[in-house]
């Protein structure tokens, strides 16, 4: 298998949102691009700006690890701060499929979270992986992301396939490290599109 290119998810994402007329939706998607660059290189502050995040955000996470529910900034900040520690937040996406709209947008697609064998065995002591390895965990991933009508994500809804998930070792030259992610997408940030104020009957 080739080396996976970490900027698949942003360019599938530039095709879609370059098809969009309505403003608010173009928004969103170009919000959820820029949250997935910044979740991706380690950078949760920057999620969490005023034009990007609600200041209440709600999660709901549901995993083989995990079911819970997030309420508010400072456990979701939590949540995204295990990651970091545990240097988990380096993915490729792909296969997306997505539908927007003015509540949010809904999608499912294909994670592939680079980790190395301690971190497996650090989750799983009976896993039988080389602590030494490098791998891949694929995973598909069904998500729904409500917004505000200023673009703003309210909170994020996702729903791992459990049947689905694989690992695998891969070599170590097809490992993608948080430095070569904040090199490669960092400077693939774009600016929010305008939404119109919305007048006194609702209209945009």
């Amino acid at each position: 298998m080739p080396k996976l290119d970490i900027t698949t998810q942003t360019r599938n994402l530039d095709a879609v949102i370059a098809g969009l007329d309505d403003p608010l939706h173009r928004r969103i998607l170009t919000n959820y691009r820029n949250h997935a660059i910044y979740e991706i290189c380690g950078y949760k502050e920057r999620i969490f700006e005023p034009d990007m995040t609600v200041e209440h955000p709600v999660y709901w996470v549901n995993s083989a690890e995990v079911s819970l529910e997030l309420d508010g900034l400072e456990q979701v900040l939590g949540f995204y701060q295990s990651l970091q520690d545990t240097e988990a937040t380096v993915m490729v996406v792909t296969d997306e499929k997505l539908m927007v709209a003015d509540w949010g947008f809904a999608s499912e697609s294909i994670f592939h979270t680079y980790t190395t064998g301690a971190q497996i065995l650090a989750a799983e002591p009976a896993a039988g992986v080389d602590p030494d390895g490098c791998f891949i965990v694929q995973r598909r991933m069904s998500m729904i992301w409500p917004y505000d009508e200023r673009g703003r994500m309210i909170g994020e809804h996702v729903f791992e396939h459990l049947v689905a998930r694989r690992t695998w070792q891969i070599p170590a030259e097809e490992f993608i490290t948080l430095e070569e992610a904040r090199e490669k997408l960092m400077p693939l940030l774009v600016e929010l599109p305008e939404v119109p104020v919305l007048d006194a009957t609702g209209a945009r």
